[in-house]
């Protein structure tokens, strides 16, 4: 969610009139985010998020949208896309772009157990109602992304980050993971694309209000797609595990999917796929650097931090 497609209002106000959405009083660049150019929209009738893709074809981001309208009509929480007479997907600044409600609440930079188990049950309902879905789309950061990215920064990294990386092009083979248990996947579940909204005339703690940025959603492994969840609500800002963290969302999920048992024997290497996937693509933004009005670049130091440690197993930190 950055802003790399600059608008100004009377191409937003032609955009929106095949939207049900009512006269355009403003608009701002949303920062955070590394992917796409988004806005929040505000009109007489509310706020919107404007998503300007940057990187798909309109077929694709049609896709994206009506999982997002499947997904709220079996009850996850996620903003429910705005549609014309015609689709979800218009253009704009010749790009596809899309218009969804905008929903309460934030991101929760400092995550608690609590937290993780309830991300974990919203992701187990999530693969189980996607289990049936007709529509299919193939990961767009898979096996040839991720050697076509090894090749690209192989000559920005250091002699040790390039031994690695090899070593690891070798070791994580997607065989293992391709004949586990799939559905649908998020693919990119971190704490930023969780909204977290805190009711105050309910007591307790914040809910999940809402899962955002569905721009990496695919039809893939489901351990894979926890693994990265993990690897991002289960760490401290070093990569080391928060075990209380890691217990309490792999509980939550299996309250809803329990793993099998092929999928519990498999996890130490869908931690390392899933780290080996976020490695590359943060070496990438660092030594390629996308241009844009509003953005900034993620560390990659504490994904190679993961994928130097000991292997972490399923019942280490379950037991």
């Amino acid at each position: 969610m950055s802003v790399f497609t600059n608008i100004n209002s009377q191409q937003l106000e032609t955009f929106i009139e095949s939207y049900p959405v009512g006269t355009l009083s403003g608009f701002t660049g949303i920062e955070a985010g590394i992917t796409n150019s988004n806005f929040f929209v505000d009109t007489d009738t509310g706020r919107y998020v404007l998503t300007i893709v940057e990187h798909e074809h309109r077929d694709d981001v049609e896709w994206f949208m009506q999982l997002l309208a499947y997904l709220h009509s079996n009850n996850i929480p996620c903003a429910l896309p705005v549609k014309t007479k015609d689709s979800y997907t218009s253009t704009l600044a010749e790009k596809p772009a899309t218009i969804v409600e905008c929903l309460k609440g934030s991101e929760k930079v400092t995550v608690n157990p609590e937290d993780c188990h309830a991300i974990g049950q919203v992701m187990a309902k999530f693969h189980t109602s996607c289990q049936d879905y007709k529509a299919k789309r193939q990961d767009s950061r898979g096996a040839a992304w991720r050697t076509k990215t090894a090749e690209k920064v192989t000559s920005k990294i250091s002699h040790d980050e390039r031994k690695l990386l090899a070593e690891l092009m070798q070791a994580c083979k997607p065989a293992t993971l391709d004949a586990l248990p799939a559905s649908v996947i998020h693919a990119d579940l971190f704490r930023d694309n969780v909204l977290f909204y805190q009711d105050e005339s309910l007591a307790g703690a914040a809910r999940i209000s809402g899962i955002i940025d569905f721009y990496y959603a695919c039809n893939g492994c489901m351990l894979y797609d926890l693994a990265i969840t993990f690897n991002d609500w289960c760490r401290d800002a070093d990569g080391a595990i928060d075990r209380e963290n890691a217990k309490a969302l792999l509980q939550g999920y299996e309250s809803v999917r329990p793993l099998e048992a092929s999928e519990q024997q498999s996890w130490p290497e869908a931690v390392r796929c899933a780290a080996l996937r976020f490695w590359l693509s943060r070496l990438h933004d660092l030594h390629y650097p996308p241009e844009a009005l509003m953005t900034f670049t993620k560390d990659p130091a504490p994904y190679q931090k993961i994928l130097t440690e000991s292997a972490v197993e399923y019942v280490d930190i379950t037991s």
